[in-house]
């Protein structure tokens, strides 16, 4: 019997889930810039992400390993400075991060898809708004793999440096991807809008 009635209702719904599968799906519209949040939104979407941050350093820091060379690396735009809503304009809560990192024997790296032309410029905007710069890694001049493999180049070459790679933030999955670093830190990029 059981059979009999599994062997029905797949007659039955065998139609009905073909023409579901076949109807066409709504389009997708396109994503305007002013569906991005004020400034106050996202900063208030950003702080529970550097507080991680923040408590995260405390206690990753406090117990460091003497021979350890501890850094944590970050993106640049809406990611340490607040490029879309004020440019040039530090992120306070990771500005503050970055310093608490820093006084605790913590290097400062950044690691970003800019043209590698605008390596001097970049750091002089960086200490402007305050960040200490320990190491910039910018894509590389000509063809470029991608976002996501410059951003992984830059943290090996900083492993090969000796650092141990303690947290990573970003705003983009292609900051986080492939690895090499210990706890990474996604701010908010609302599906891609905020570069």
């Amino acid at each position: 019997m059981g059979k009999v009635m599994g062997s029905r209702a797949a007659l039955v719904l065998g139609p009905v889930l073909g023409a579901l599968v076949a109807l066409p799906l709504p389009a997708q519209a396109a994503v305007r810039p002013e569906s991005l949040p004020s400034k106050s939104e996202w900063l208030k979407d950003v702080a529970p992400v550097a507080a991680s941050l923040q408590d995260y350093l405390t206690h990753r820091l406090a117990g460091g390993k003497s021979n350890e060379k501890p850094a944590i690396v970050l993106d640049i735009d809406n990611t340490s400075l607040a490029t879309h809503y004020d440019r040039g304009k530090p992120i306070e809560a990771i500005l503050k991060a970055t310093e608490y990192a820093h006084e605790h024997g913590a290097a400062v790296l950044f690691a970003s898809y800019r043209d590698p032309n605008e390596q001097d410029a970049t750091t002089r905007e960086l200490t402007a708004a305050g960040y200490t710069v320990d190491g910039l890694c910018l894509k590389p001049h000509g063809d470029s793999p991608g976002k996501a493999q410059v951003k992984l180049g830059c943290r090996k070459k900083y492993e090969s440096q000796g650092y141990t790679l303690v947290a990573n933030v970003g705003n983009r999955s292609t900051d986080l991807e492939g690895g090499h670093y210990e706890k990474g830190f996604k701010l908010p990029d609302y599906d891609g809008q905020l570069s």
